[in-house]
């Protein structure tokens, strides 16, 4: 009779670790699990409203990731809020976030053609506050049916936001827009704290300031800034610029650019004599009003500028990388061409008509925009000739070379913000931690670079100060 053969200890662990290299071979060649990407939908999506108690209080204020802003209706019962989400979409619920005047008794309302209505919510005991609410459906239009009231006044939402799938897919990269609501989001809920950085004045070697603040300050700076310029040196290399936002945008940091343009009489390959050096040009009000209506040469210098802008912009876009912009800066100072020309005509036209053409013409959807003007010791009583509206910006923003970090400028960047974010758009000086401490709502505090020797002495204790934010405390952006 022939004996059974045993296998020895070590076969059995050969065997052993066979069956365990197979099980993973397995588990790898299923298809992988594709989860969607859940993001606000409602964020500036167009908005109806049954009513709204004032202009500064309109629909669209509840759906533009602000805390700051809301919608207000009027002081009656049975109001509403629809979001056109553009395409039915896969829901899975809403936020509320009431303001003190808050709805009782509401319901959401789903529908797809924006006449028949399905209720998938009601709640007739309402507390106000934050509601979370969860369903799911796959539909174009959602409502806040409000229909008793908690209090005298009328409904009052500072935010609306619908969650569900952002079509991408497992996989695919968040929308672009998803990242400007997420940026956006959590500079309106920095709880007093402020992000430093620093101009980058060099397209060619484009973090060459960024290096050396951050070899002073021994933390390297949250905020980046570049700028398209004006001339061979700085055309030459905006692509090297680009790229180097894109680094800096990858690793967490915030990124803002700006623009310093030749005036539109002339190309751009002018020089900085030209734009505030010893020899400024200059537009006359007759050649600013041709600048500011549509079909004149003028106008169609300036849209010309900003289709090559559009250009590097898109390119951004396109990698999911969201930018302060920050055009048309110091609005208030007179050496610039682009600036002190006040009236319907005035440099404020000029900003809106820039918004207009890269926002609703170019269709950008990367751009936080950056209203700026500069410290003068006339900014409370100027500053309004040059507001172009809180609808055409994000963050308002404060050059500091003047009169400095006085209350008095710090009040009037807060009333002219309207609620929205305020930053230090640059700055000869970085403010102390203690001063950021007592003016608690600047979100951000640029240092120019020409600058950086005469602030050497005290950039590694603001850095290090437990109310600023540098790049290793930021949350990243992917």
């Amino acid at each position: 009779m022939n004996r059974l053969t045993l296998p020895r200890p070590r076969s059995i662990l050969l065997l052993a670790l066979a069956a365990v290299l197979l099980s993973l071979l397995v588990l790898l060649a299923r298809p992988a699990k594709t989860e969607a990407a859940i993001v606000n939908l409602a964020y500036n999506r167009p908005v109806t409203v049954s009513s709204t108690e004032s202009s500064a209080y309109a629909g669209a204020y509840a759906v533009d990731a602000n805390g700051n802003t809301r919608w207000s209706s009027a002081y009656s019962d049975q109001q509403y809020i629809i979001v056109d989400l553009g395409t039915a979409r896969p829901l899975t619920g809403v936020k509320l976030r009431w303001e003190a005047a808050y709805a009782k008794g509401f319901q959401i309302q789903t529908s797809n053609d924006n006449s028949t209505w399905t209720t998938v919510y009601s709640n007739y005991n309402g507390v106000g506050g934050v509601n979370d609410i969860s369903f799911t459906a796959t539909v174009r239009y959602v409502k806040m049916y409000a229909f008793q009231r908690a209090t005298a006044y009328g409904y009052s939402l500072y935010e609306f936001e619908i969650y569900g799938d952002n079509g991408q897919g497992g996989g695919g990269s968040e929308p672009v827009s998803a990242v400007k609501q997420r940026i956006l989001s959590y500079l309106n809920n920095l709880g007093g704290k402020t992000i430093v950085g620093i101009e980058n004045k060099f397209n060619n070697t484009p973090r060459s300031d960024s290096d050396r603040v951050a070899g002073i300050a021994g933390r390297t700076p949250s905020l980046w800034g570049g700028d398209f310029g004006f001339g061979s040196l700085a055309l030459d290399n905006r692509w090297n610029m680009i790229q180097e936002a894109k680094n800096q945008f990858n690793k967490g940091a915030l990124v803002t650019l700006m623009y310093h343009p030749c005036a539109p009489t002339r190309d751009e390959y002018c020089s900085w004599d030209e734009i505030g050096g010893a020899n400024p040009a200059k537009l006359t009000s007759a050649q600013f009003t041709q600048l500011t209506t549509p079909g004149t040469s003028l106008y169609n210098s300036w849209i010309g500028r900003l289709d090559t802008l559009a250009t590097y912009l898109q390119d951004l876009e396109n990698n999911n990388v969201v930018v302060l912009f920050r055009p048309l800066h110091e609005m208030n100072q007179c050496v610039f061409w682009w600036s002190c020309h006040k009236g319907s005509n005035g440099s404020a036209k000029l900003y809106q008509i820039t918004y207009d053409y890269l926002t609703h013409t170019k269709g950008l959807e990367n751009l936080i925009w950056v209203w700026n003007v500069q410290d003068f010791s006339n900014l409370s009583t100027e500053i309004s000739a040059y507001n172009p509206g809180s609808s055409y910006f994000d963050i308002a923003s404060l050059d500091v070379y003047n009169t400095g970090y006085t209350q008095n400028n710090y009040n009037t960047m807060l009333q002219a913000s309207g609620g929205k974010p305020i930053a230090i758009g640059e700055c000869q000086f970085m403010p102390s931690a203690s001063l950021l401490a007592s003016q608690n709502k600047w979100i951000y505090a640029m240092l120019w670079p020409d600058f950086i020797e005469e602030n050497r002495s005290t950039l590694p204790g603001i850095y290090g100060a437990s109310n600023v934010l540098t790049l290793d405390e930021m949350p990243g952006w992917r």
